[in-house]
């Protein structure tokens, strides 16, 4: 029996170019091909095909907000991730647990040898996205690490606060200081992490996990 398929690509090239391969193979039945997160969604709800063959960088409906919604409906189709996308929503559905994970970089081959592992059961991650993935995980402990030596626990507090949108004065009532003594924690805490004002020290806290 062939493997019943919805493919999702915000490229027309790329996304006729999967659906002519497929469509070419015996082991293959193209159920729909779409465009959009939302298109996507409502395709496996339509299809319930065995594999969801999709990029992270779609629209109207995100990658990783698709598989949630997937996951949370509790639709049995597989999900395939086929993408160039950044390493950071890489390593996000990693943790989410799909099965099978191509870069773009890699032949068609690759990803229909990939699509069948999975659909016998198996999984098939990527050896290099993974790889970049450690590494990336690696980096940030490193920054985690760093930072965690840098600040004081007071300024480690104050800092999360920021990120958390509190004012300086809320910050002072709630840790019994002057607003006066908040603002100096602050300003070390810019000067220890090179971060020039609440914007930037609120993204260095996402994107190292130091929330």
């Amino acid at each position: 029996m062939s493997i019943d398929l919805v493919l999702a690509d915000p490229h027309p090239v790329m996304l006729d170019g999967l659906s002519h391969d497929f469509q070419q193979s015996a082991d293959f039945s193209v159920k729909a091909c779409v465009n959009n997160g939302d298109d996507a969604l409502e395709a496996v709800q339509k299809f319930r095909p065995d594999i969801l063959v999709m990029d992270l960088s779609l629209t109207q409906r995100s990658g990783v907000s698709l598989i949630e919604e997937i996951q949370l409906q509790k639709i049995p189709t597989h999900t395939v991730v086929f993408t160039g996308a950044p390493i950071g929503e890489v390593m996000r559905v990693i943790d989410m647990g799909i099965p099978g994970l191509v870069s773009k970089d890699k032949s068609k081959q690759i990803l229909a040898r990939c699509i069948k592992s999975v659909h016998c059961g198996n999984k098939w991650l990527d050896r290099d996205l993974t790889m970049k993935t450690m590494s990336l995980l690696l980096e940030q402990q490193k920054k985690n690490a760093n930072a965690s030596s840098l600040l004081t626990p007071r300024e480690m507090m104050v800092a999360r606060m920021v990120t958390e949108g509190w004012p300086n004065k809320k910050i002072a009532s709630k840790l019994f200081i002057s607003e006066g003594t908040a603002k100096l924690h602050l300003h070390h805490i810019y000067q220890k992490l090179n971060c020039p004002g609440r914007m930037s020290l609120q993204r260095y806290m996402q994107e190292n996990g130091l929330i």
